[in-house]
C-alpha cells in the first residue's frame, strides 16, 4: 500500500506544472484549444500577402495581432502532407515517427510494396492519443493522420477525409461523339419548354469511396414564349421521369438522395454539377458534373447533424475545369464550396461542444496551388495570360482562406487557438524518372509486363519510391526483404556505387541533379535516419520532382518529363517551403518571431491544455 503522501506526489505535482505553465503564458489557462492546419499555407507567401492588403483584418491579421507568431514555421524533411503532420501531432521527426513520405516502401515488406503514410500508424504517441490518455476528449475533422480505421488513429467525435477519385466529366457537344436527340418522352410535371426539347446522357462516376457510377439524362429546354428557340436551361431527369435537378447557363445544381450502407441509414450522397455554356442555338453546350461522394462522421448523430447542415462531401476544387476549359471562375466557386463545408463542420463541432481538444484541417490551398502556381516561365504549362489568371485565382483562394480563419478565430473566446500548416509549395519546371535513372546505371531490373509497359522486377538489386522532390533508394536484402537478392556483405558496396553515381549525375545542361544525396547515417541531420527511408536518400535540385515508372516513350526517352502538377512540395529544408504558425489565447501576449519548430507545436498545445505531451521514445 502506498502511503498517503506518496500517493499526494503525482498530483502535487501536477498541480505545480499547471501553476508554473499558467504563470509563463500570463494568465489562467483555457480549458479548450483548436488546432488548425492550413494545407499548403506556406510562411512567407503568408508574411508578403499580410503586407500587401490581400487578407481582412479578421483572420490571420487578427491572428497575428493578438498572440505569438512566427514568419515560418520549420517543417520536417520532406515538405509532405503525412510526414509533416506526423510530426506536428508528436513532436517528433520521421526518424522516430516512421512516416516518411505520403507513400513509401515499409522497410520489411518486398521490394515493390508500398503503404499510404496517411494510414500508417506514427510510431510514437500523438497528441490525440496522449490527450485521451489524460482525460482530455478530442475532435478531428479530416485531421491527416485520424483515420477512424484503428484504435489508435481515432477519435470519439471525427470527420474523415474523402478522397476525389476520379476527377469529374464534362460533356461537350453537340458532336458525333456527344450528340443530341429530340426526347421522346415527357417532361416533368410542371416543366414546359416552347422549342422542342432535346436530349442527351452522361455517365458521370463516383468517387472510389461510396459513390456510385451512374448515367445521367438531361434535357435542354426553352423557357422563353417569344415564339423562336431559345434554349435556356437544362434539366436532370431521375430515372422515373421525374425532375431531379435544373440549371441555368452559369448555375451549379446538385444531385443527391439518401441510402443506407452498411449498418448506417440514410446516409446522403450527392454529387454537383454547372451549366458551363449553352448557346439558345444549340450550337455549344458544355456540362461538368463532379464525382458522387458522401461524409464520413462519427458517430452516427454527428454525421446526421452535419449532413442538415452542410450537406453531402462536396469535393476539393476539380483541376478538370483548369485542363480542360481553363475555367478559374467555377474552380473558385468549387474551392468556396468546400472551404465553407469544412468551416461547417467546425460549427457543428463547436455547438456540440464534447471535446477538449479540436483538430481541424483546410486542404484548398493546396488543392489550388498544386494546379495553378505559374510562377516560372521555364513551366511548361505557362504563358504571360495563364499565369496572370493562376495568379488571381490563388490570391482569391488565399481570400476565402483568410475568411476561414476569421471564423476559427472567434472560437478564442472559448480557448486557444493555434493555427500551423505543413509546407509551403515550389514551382515545378519538370519531373525525373528515377527509377529509369537507375535502370540507365546499371543498377535497378526492369521487366516487361504482358500489357507492354515497364516495372521494376521483383528480383531488382534495387527500386525506388518517391514523394514530391524526395527519392528513397532501398537495396532489395537478401534475408531482409522478401524475394531479396543482395547478400548482406555486398549491401555497403553497391550503396556507396549508387551514391557516386547519383552525386555526380548531371542534365543535358550539366547541371546536378540531386541536391542532397545521403546514407542512412547522413540522413540523420534531416530527420531521415529510419529504415523506412529506405538506404539513399535523394533531394532533387531546383524545380525538378521525383516520379515513378519509366518513360513510355521508352529505353531512348529523355530521363526527365513534364512535372505532374506546376507546384510541388516534399523537398529538403528551405525557408520558402515552410508553413506558418499563429497562437492565440488569454494570457498570450502579442510577438512576432522569425521561426518556430514543427515539432515544438505538440508540447505547446499540451502545456495549454495541462497535460504531458506525447511520448516519443520508441
Amino acid at each position: 500500500m502506498r502511503s498517503p503522501r506518496s500517493a499526494l506526489r503525482p498530483f502535487l505535482a501536477l498541480l505545480s506544472f499547471a501553476g508554473l505553465t499558467a504563470f509563463a503564458f500570463g494568465g489562467t489557462l483555457p480549458r479548450r484549444a483548436i488546432l488548425v492546419s492550413f494545407d499548403g499555407a506556406g510562411g512567407l507567401d503568408l508574411e508578403e500577402r499580410l503586407a500587401d492588403g490581400t487578407f481582412s483584418p479578421d483572420g490571420f491579421a487578427r491572428a497575428r495581432s493578438q498572440g505569438f507568431s512566427a514568419r515560418r514555421l520549420v517543417v520536417v524533411t520532406p515538405s509532405l502532407t503525412a510526414v509533416s503532420h506526423a510530426a506536428i501531432s508528436s513532436g517528433a521527426p520521421p526518424s522516430k515517427t516512421g512516416i516518411v513520405a505520403n507513400w513509401f516502401h515499409p522497410a520489411s515488406e518486398a521490394l515493390r510494396v508500398r503503404v499510404n503514410g496517411f494510414e500508417v500508424e506514427s510510431e510514437v504517441e500523438t497528441i490525440w492519443e496522449a490527450a485521451a490518455r489524460q482525460g482530455k476528449r478530442v475532435c478531428a475533422l479530416t485531421w491527416p493522420g485520424v483515420t477512424q480505421r484503428s484504435p489508435r488513429s481515432s477519435a470519439p467525435v471525427a470527420m474523415r477525409y474523402v478522397d476525389a477519385k476520379p476527377h469529374g466529366t464534362l460533356w461537350r457537344g453537340p458532336t458525333a461523339l456527344h450528340p443530341l436527340a429530340d426526347l421522346t418522352v415527357s417532361l416533368p410535371l410542371g416543366t414546359k419548354s416552347f422549342s422542342p426539347p432535346k436530349t442527351f446522357t452522361l455517365d458521370a462516376a463516383g468517387n472510389g469511396d461510396g459513390g456510385r457510377d451512374v448515367t445521367l439524362t438531361f434535357a435542354v429546354i426553352d423557357t422563353t414564349d417569344d415564339g423562336r428557340r431559345n434554349y435556356d436551361e437544362i434539366a436532370v431527369l431521375s430515372s422515373d421521369g421525374s425532375l431531379a435537378a435544373r440549371a441555368r447557363p452559369g448555375q451549379w445544381f446538385s444531385l443527391s438522395e439518401t441510402r443506407d450502407e452498411g449498418d448506417e441509414k440514410s446516409v446522403l450522397f450527392g454529387r454537383w454539377g454547372k451549366v458551363l455554356a449553352l448557346s439558345p442555338d444549340l450550337s455549344r453546350l458544355v456540362v461538368y458534373v463532379g464525382n458522387e461522394a458522401r461524409t464520413y462522421a462519427y458517430p452516427e448523430d454527428f454525421r446526421r447533424t452535419l449532413e442538415a447542415r452542410a450537406g453531402f462531401w462536396p469535393g476539393p476544387p476539380d483541376p478538370a475545369l483548369l485542363e480542360s476549359a481553363e475555367d478559374t471562375a467555377s474552380f473558385l466557386e468549387q474551392a468556396t464550396r468546400f472551404c465553407e463545408f469544412f468551416v461547417s463542420a467546425f460549427d457543428v463541432a463547436d455547438r456540440r461542444g464534447d471535446w477538449d481538444l479540436l483538430l481541424g484541417y483546410l486542404p484548398v490551398l493546396d488543392e489550388t496551388e498544386h494546379v495553378a502556381l505559374l510562377l516560372d516561365p521555364r513551366q511548361p504549362w505557362y504563358t504571360p495570360a495563364r499565369a496572370a489568371k493562376a495568379s488571381a485565382l490563388v490570391r482569391d483562394v488565399w481570400r476565402v482562406v483568410d475568411r476561414a480563419a476569421a471564423r476559427y478565430m472567434r472560437f478564442r473566446a472559448k480557448g486557444d487557438v493555434f493555427f500551423v500548416s505543413d509546407h509551403g509549395m515550389r514551382p515545378i519546371t519538370r519531373s525525373l524518372y528515377i527509377e529509369e535513372l537507375l535502370r540507365r546505371l546499371g543498377f535497378l531490373k526492369a521487366e516487361v509486363q504482358a500489357n507492354g509497359k515497364r516495372r521494376v522486377a521483383a528480383d531488382s538489386p534495387v527500386d525506388a519510391s518517391t514523394g514530391g522532390g524526395v527519392a528513397f533508394v532501398l537495396v532489395n536484402r537478401a534475408g531482409v526483404l522478401p524475394g531479396g537478392v543482395v547478400p548482406p556483405e555486398k549491401v555497403d558496396a553497391l550503396v556507396a556505387q549508387i551514391a557516386d553515381a547519383l552525386r555526380r549525375a548531371t542534365d543535358d545542361d550539366g547541371k546536378l541533379i540531386f541536391s542532397q544525396v545521403a546514407t542512412r547515417l547522413e540522413a540523420a541531420d534531416l530527420g531521415l535516419d529510419h529504415p523506412n527511408a529506405g538506404d539513399l536518400v535523394l533531394v532533387a535540385a531546383g524545380g525538378t520532382t521525383m516520379r515513378g515508372g519509366f518513360p513510355p516513350e521508352g529505353e531512348k526517352a529523355s530521363l526527365f518529363g513534364e512535372g505532374e502538377n506546376p507546384g510541388q512540395h516534399g523537398f529538403g529544408p528551405d525557408p520558402k517551403l515552410d508553413g506558418i504558425f499563429f497562437h492565440s489565447g488569454e494570457g498570450i501576449e502579442p510577438q512576432r518571431v522569425e521561426s518556430f519548430r514543427a515539432v515544438d507545436v505538440a508540447a505547446r498545445i499540451s502545456e495549454r491544455l495541462q497535460i504531458e505531451p506525447p511520448r516519443t521514445d520508441r
